[in-house]
């Protein structure tokens, strides 16, 4: 997830100063990725962007899709 907030403010993941958990319970996230079936979808706002994660891995930073290095607006 930093890797891809790195990337929508064209910056290096290194320069990310952002702590997930001053956003968002890590607990749910753990939780969510246990979920052997089902369909999910979590969003929330980390900064002054809007994170998406869906339950096949993909990230969404502001509508853009993040996965293995290739970016793509949806």
């Amino acid at each position: 997830m930093i890797e891809a907030i790195a990337h929508a403010e064209k910056r290096d993941p290194s320069a990310v100063d952002v702590i997930l958990a001053d956003y968002i319970d890590p607990n749910v996230l753990e939780k969510l990725a246990d979920m052997d079936e089902g369909v999910w979808e979590f969003t929330f706002r980390v900064s002054d962007h809007q994170v998406r994660l869906t339950h096949d891995g993909t990230i969404f930073v502001d509508g853009v899709k993040h996965d293995l290095g290739i970016v793509r607006q949806e």
